[in-house]
């Protein structure tokens, strides 16, 4: 067992690596909060890189805190095998992230990129509708007045320093997800905190056998920088990618700024290598050589809201997802804020991918209690599957909404509750 306290380097990151890489033959790391005898001012650990977790590797983050610095851009943790210039990540397995106490990863101050590989950096990037005219130069000035923006001129561009600067990449990317961990087999992440993350809180490519518990996340799709407003995309809570498999997410709470979880098969016709920075995917997309669905998944005990989009969303383009179960979905919003919803399940052919008709299947859904919307959103193909027990207290929202009725096959629904008006429910 190593105490990162126990070693020494010109920065944190050097400190942690060097711990990281003399690991014993437990694979034991402890981090506690960073020696206030070395800088009585700062006890916490200040990161300029993501921090790379081999093979057979636990560690335990104890009562601490790990920031991003404004020069990081870069991920937290990261599994070893994956990154940038690394074509093929190799399969790896047993790596374990536990927090003790409270366990707080945060954003830098200022990014350097926020957003997946769709958005634009700008910086400044407004997020205020009255700022977005004022300061935007992407919104044509004939339409710069607040009741004329449309949704793209709020969230195409996402906020980074690195806007303008010469050989740097002008997208989001991978480098923007907290903990990402790519082709692992047997693994943990458990009772983290995740502030103010640059895109997704935690992304799983290609993994199985593990389970992500008892996450908090607080973000709100913007934060205030320099007296400003800023956007700041995508930032999602946890995200299963293709070919994760025998996952359980479970225990998931806080506000996120897009899903809160969200299980996403998406594949492409274009082939990138791994490591490639124009995608928020870190491996490869090779589809002849490696699995693009997603099955064998359990989520319960989603407790929170997004700003914007839904808690959880099922979404298979050019893929299936099957074997799902979705158990105790409570959404936290305020009574003056509606957003997306409880569950959206597929989508109709768009820029996605193809929706296919057995693309979603063997879905189990109960007890949701929603604030958006709609409670549940059906824009794709549902088979063999049944939801069960599913209330929206938004009185201006709907429960089931079902984008073509033809799509849904041998799909059985029940207890189904909405609030329209006063106080009596309507089953419908």
């Amino acid at each position: 067992m190593i105490n990162v306290n126990n070693y020494q380097g010109i920065t944190d990151s050097e400190v942690l690596e060097k711990a990281i890489n003399d690991r014993g033959t437990d694979g034991i790391v402890i981090i506690p909060p960073r020696d206030s005898e070395i800088d009585p001012e700062r006890d916490y650990w200040l990161l300029d890189r993501a921090i790379l977790i081999p093979a057979n590797t636990t560690v335990v983050l104890q009562n601490c805190t790990i920031k991003l610095s404004d020069r990081c851009r870069d991920n937290f943790f990261r599994s070893a095998n994956c990154g940038l210039g690394i074509a093929d990540p190799q399969r790896i397995q047993n790596i374990h992230i536990r927090g003790e106490g409270l366990c707080t990863l945060q954003g830098a101050d200022h990014p350097r990129a926020t957003g997946d590989s769709s958005k634009i950096l700008a910086c400044p990037c407004p997020y205020e509708p009255e700022d977005l005219c004022r300061l935007a130069s992407w919104v044509p000035k004939e339409r710069r007045t607040p009741e004329k923006l449309d949704f793209l001129d709020a969230h195409d561009h996402s906020y980074g320093t690195d806007a303008g600067k010469e050989g740097e990449s002008q997208y989001g990317d991978w480098r923007g997800i907290g903990i990402l961990l790519a082709n692992v087999e047997h693994f943990s992440i458990e009772n983290v905190r995740i502030v103010e993350s640059h895109g997704w809180g935690i992304s799983l490519e290609a993994c199985a056998y593990g389970s992500v518990q008892k996450i908090n996340f607080e973000a709100r799709m913007s934060k205030m920088i320099d007296g400003l407003r800023q956007n700041m995309e995508n930032q999602d809570g946890v995200d299963l990618r293709n070919g994760c498999h025998h996952i359980i997410v479970s225990d998931i709470t806080g506000r996120t700024g897009d899903d809160m979880v969200a299980l996403t098969a998406i594949a492409r016709d274009v082939v990138r290598p791994g490591g490639s920075l124009k995608s928020t995917h870190v491996m490869h997309s090779d589809w002849s050589r490696r699995e693009r669905d997603i099955h064998d998944i359990i989520i319960r005990n989603v407790i929170g809201y997004s700003d914007l989009c839904w808690q959880v969303r099922l979404l298979s383009c050019n893929t299936r997802i099957w074997n799902v179960v979705v158990d105790g979905v409570i959404d936290t919003a305020p009574d003056d804020q509606c957003h997306g919803g409880g569950l959206v399940i597929g989508a109709d052919d768009s820029d996605y991918g193809k929706n296919l008709p057995e693309g979603m299947k063997n879905i189990s859904i109960s007890n949701v209690i929603a604030h958006g919307n709609n409670a549940i959103s059906i824009n794709g193909y549902l088979k063999d599957s049944v939801i069960s027990n599913v209330v929206n207290r938004n009185p201006k929202g709907g429960v089931i909404k079902v984008r073509r009725e033809e799509w849904l096959s041998n799909v059985q629904m029940s207890n189904v509750l909405s609030y329209q008006g006063g106080d009596t429910p309507v089953l419908l």
